[in-house]
């Protein structure tokens, strides 16, 4: 069960600079927006002369946020005891934002498209809740980091949803419907430390911002292919990857877990007979979408080098910080793409699949769509 303290009532007049989530990630609190403190006034003048931020300053402000980015994220336990093997890797990009006075960048490649599995895993098509929560934790991290650092940070989303969606048989117009849907999200609740970033523009492919669905669709054409050619080590083998690096071994795992429920009610599987077939579709599946993960993680590379990278899947965190969207008491949090939201009487989130609460709970919904489910017990408040 998910450990949020956030009560219904709260959470219903409340306005986007008080709802924060731990930077932690283990418990949620209430707590209003507290304004960073400015510093003592210079005493002379070669105070006043002295540079923004001065050598022993920047080394002590670089690690404090590193401090805070880390206290977000939760990675795997490893032999070195080390909470986070990347950090020496990714401080010296922070630190160079922080020699130049400018916003920490960070990336998460992630919000692809609502499960194809709509009968037992998600609501619907678009995004509900679960999107709101995460994003909302997202940007409360950046918050946090502001209050230290002036120049605050900035988060970049640039969805995967292209980079899979053909391989479980979800439409392009589906994905391209999803990500404008979710792009909406930040402006309505005021959480300005959002970017977006398409594949197409990570590419290089267009420099057109903001797109109808019908450019968006006639822009989608060799998207993959190019992500592919351009970026895919020709050395790379999957199935060696998958056995020789942790941190593959864990997405795969990840892959076969959902795939496993979503490919019941895709396309892709239509012709399919037998479980021994099922499984062998999965499989081909999970390492389909390991091949494409390893050229769109270069592209990320290659496109934004100096941002930090975060991601949604378990890892080692060597080259990423694994990031829990929604976090949970007792395992890494589902993606809101995978899950439903359960609020409790409580008032705390819950991460499961449709099929684990339809029965138990009662669905509520926001602007004339289904949301989230809420315990029978529970106050009767809608969230915001």
């Amino acid at each position: 069960m998910d450990v949020s303290s956030l009560s219904l009532a709260s959470l219903s007049s409340a306005n986007t600079e008080d709802f924060r989530l731990s930077e932690t990630g283990a418990s949620p609190v209430w707590s209003p927006r507290i304004k960073p403190v400015q510093n003592n006034p210079p005493k002379n003048k070669s105070e006043i002369l002295k540079p923004l931020n001065s050598k022993v300053g920047d080394l002590d402000i670089t690690s404090r946020i590193m401090t805070i980015i880390q206290g977000y994220g939760q990675n795997e336990e490893n032999s070195s005891g080390d909470a986070w093997l990347g950090r020496f890797k990714f401080e010296a990009r922070v630190r160079k934002a922080v020699d130049h006075n400018t916003p920490i960048l960070l990336v998460l490649p992630a919000f692809p498209w609502k499960s194809v599995n709509k009968v037992e895993k998600v609501l619907g098509a678009l995004p509900d809740l679960g999107e709101v929560l995460a994003l909302g934790r997202l940007n409360n991290l950046c918050e946090d980091i502001e209050q230290i650092y002036e120049p605050g940070a900035r988060v970049t989303i640039t969805s995967d949803g292209l980079v899979y969606n053909d391989l479980l048989g979800i439409p392009d117009e589906e994905v391209y419907e999803y990500g404008a849907a979710l792009r909406r999200i930040p402006a309505e609740k005021e959480y300005v430390n959002i970017d977006f970033i398409r594949i197409m523009n990570l590419l290089g492919l267009t420099d057109q911002i903001s797109m109808t669905k019908e450019e968006y669709l006639q822009t989608v054409g060799g998207v993959r292919e190019t992500l592919v050619e351009r970026f895919l080590d020709p050395t790379f083998i999957a199935t060696d990857a998958i056995e020789e690096d942790r941190d593959i071994n864990l997405t795969y795992c990840g892959y076969l877990k959902f795939l496993a429920k979503d490919l019941k009610y895709s396309p892709v599987t239509a012709g399919v007979i037998g479980k021994n077939e099922y499984r062998r579709a999965v499989k081909r599946v999970a390492q389909d979408m390991i091949i494409r993960g390893k050229a769109f993680a270069a592209a990320i590379d290659w496109a934004l080098p100096d941002h930090v990278r975060l991601s949604i899947h378990r890892s080692t965190g060597l080259n990423k910080l694994s990031f829990p969207l929604v976090p949970q008491i007792n395992h890494f949090s589902m993606t809101p793409w995978h899950c439903c939201i359960a609020v409790t009487a409580k008032g705390e989130f819950r991460t499961a699949h449709k099929t684990a609460l339809v029965d138990t709970h009662d669905l509520v919904e926001h602007e004339g769509r289904p949301s989230y489910f809420r315990d029978r017990s529970s106050p009767a408040e809608i969230l915001d």
